[in-house]
């Protein structure tokens, strides 16, 4: 049966480096007795969330054949290897595509207003607030002293003799 894993390795791998580490993760499907058909690396792109604090991973799809009863330790096997962050299985009963595909970083859908999902609206709902002035600041201010009065008047009065 044919399988398509998606693995992401870690951006401390330079470009020059990679084949090296396709080399090694071939090693590991061979060991567990998958062959591999076709890689294909889709280069260094940005994760949708840290992994192990990498925000970047080095992409590459492997098309590999193998029994279904080898991809159960062929997955223990990735999840151990170090030079994979993560890695997808997917079973491919349609077997590998003709064509040649490319990775674009996503554009959210238009909306039914002709915007992106993603654009910031202006908000016009709000009422526009009157300049704030200097006279309007002081009329709310209280001294201490007033205070202290109208303490000693609250203490004073009936209602704090009732309790």
């Amino acid at each position: 049966m044919l399988y398509e894993i998606m693995t992401i390795l870690p951006s401390q791998y330079a470009d020059t480096e990679v084949d090296g580490v396709i080399g090694t993760i071939t090693k590991v499907f061979e060991k567990s007795g998958a062959k591999v058909e076709k890689t294909h690396s889709f280069g260094k792109i940005k994760t949708a969330y840290p992994i192990e604090r990498q925000r970047y991973g080095t992409y590459i799809l492997f098309y590999v054949q193998a029994e279904p009863e080898t991809m159960k330790k062929l997955d223990l096997d990735l999840r151990l290897t170090e030079e994979v962050l993560r890695h997808m299985i997917v079973a491919r009963p349609e077997g590998i595509p003709k064509g040649e595909f490319k990775l674009v970083q996503y554009t959210p859908p238009l909306t039914p207003e002709g915007r992106r999902a993603g654009d910031r609206e202006e908000r016009t709902d709000r009422p526009e607030r009157a300049p704030r002035t200097q006279a309007a600041d002081t009329t709310g201010k209280v001294t201490t002293e007033e205070l202290s009065n109208k303490l000693d008047q609250i203490l004073d009065s009936d209602i704090m003799k009732n309790i």
